[in-house]
């Protein structure tokens, strides 16, 4: 079991800012005498104190299973590791094995994310973080692609990276000096947010009253249904990997008041498992929706109230979507979501 309670504290502390990290999403992690803890894939930052979430692996491997090309079966130390051994190291453990910093901290925080997902993040970026020893990553694939992207970046040696349509790295020496960069950061990243209008839901409620929905758990999602960008962004296509594995491929489905009353009046949702929104009302979602679904709706929301008027943005094309939803570790990742 790690002993380093500097990462158990602060993964539980950015686990728990859901402006960070939302559900299962994330990872942290530590290189302490050739061996790197790493969250496992699946696990909540947030349980960082009460539950065994971190498991060790040969940073050293990792590095040559890159030069290889081949990460899938990075493993447990299991001399290292008295555990629950049906855990695996998270899918990015790669990443944090090619920082050379002690502490290295990867959040999918929702001013970043904004910013990740314009045609000219870059730019966008670089007036931002001036002064920070920082460089940007386009988007592939995460896994080996992203593996060997963020390997060319590090010949730049910087301490954070941002990854196109995916989030934010740091690496620090000490938890704290990771932590506090991680806070410039997204300080320096942050973006106004618009308000969007108090909507009687009065006739939604009535609607899914006696239906196989409810009421999403974050008020903040039913924006999605009320603002006009929002809904012409979802209305396109996905920006971001997290939304592909927890809330479907491909555009959310949109319909008026009078179209989401007639399809439950014919048990259309019945078996449909995703989330719904029903224009100038709000977003309603299946009664057995996960935690990690809930809580990947309200980036999603977050995000993109954050998008302004004319940005252009980057969208993940079909190949991406469809290299997502085909990917092994992410499958495993669903499988255990909460």
């Amino acid at each position: 079991m790690i002993k380093n309670i500097e990462l158990k504290e602060i993964s539980r502390e950015i686990g728990a800012n859901i402006d960070l990290i939302q559900g299962a999403g994330g990872n942290t992690s530590v290189k302490e005498d050739g061996v790197l803890w790493i969250k496992a894939s699946g696990c909540w930052l947030s349980d960082a104190i009460e539950h065994n979430i971190f498991v060790p692996v040969d940073n050293a491997k990792v590095l040559r299973s890159i030069k290889t090309g081949d990460i899938s079966n990075i493993s447990i130390k299991k001399e290292q590791y008295l555990n629950d051994l049906s855990l695996r190291p998270s899918i990015e453990t790669s990443l944090h094995a090619l920082m050379p910093h002690k502490f290295v901290l990867h959040v999918h925080a929702v001013n970043t994310l904004s910013i990740a997902v314009l045609s000219n993040g870059m730019e966008y970026t670089e007036r931002l973080l001036k002064n920070i020893n920082w460089t940007w990553v386009p988007y592939v694939m995460p896994g080996i692609k992203l593996a060997m992207a963020v390997q060319l970046a590090m010949r730049e040696g910087p301490d954070v990276i941002v990854l196109a349509n995916h989030g934010l790295v740091v690496g620090a020496e000490t938890a704290q000096q990771a932590l506090s960069l991680l806070t410039l950061v997204e300080d320096k990243m942050k973006r106004n947010v618009r308000k969007t209008i108090e909507v009687d839901n009065e006739r939604l409620l009535s609607a899914i009253s006696k239906s196989n929905y409810r009421m999403p758990k974050y008020e903040t999602v039913h924006a999605i249904a009320r603002d006009g960008i929002a809904l012409k962004v979802v209305e396109t296509g996905v920006l971001y990997p997290d939304h592909v594995v927890f809330l479907g491929a491909g555009p959310m489905k949109i319909l008026s008041i009078d179209e989401f009353e007639d399809g439950l009046k014919e048990c259309i949702f019945t078996k449909n498992n995703s989330a719904i929104i029903v224009r100038d009302f709000g977003v309603v979602v299946p009664r057995d929706f996960s935690d990690n679904a809930e809580s990947m709706l309200y980036c999603l929301a977050s995000v993109l109230l954050r998008i302004q008027e004319g940005e252009e943005l980057r969208y993940l094309t079909q190949e991406d979507e469809m290299e997502l939803m085909d990917w092994d570790a992410e499958k495993y990742r669903q499988s255990i979501q909460r």
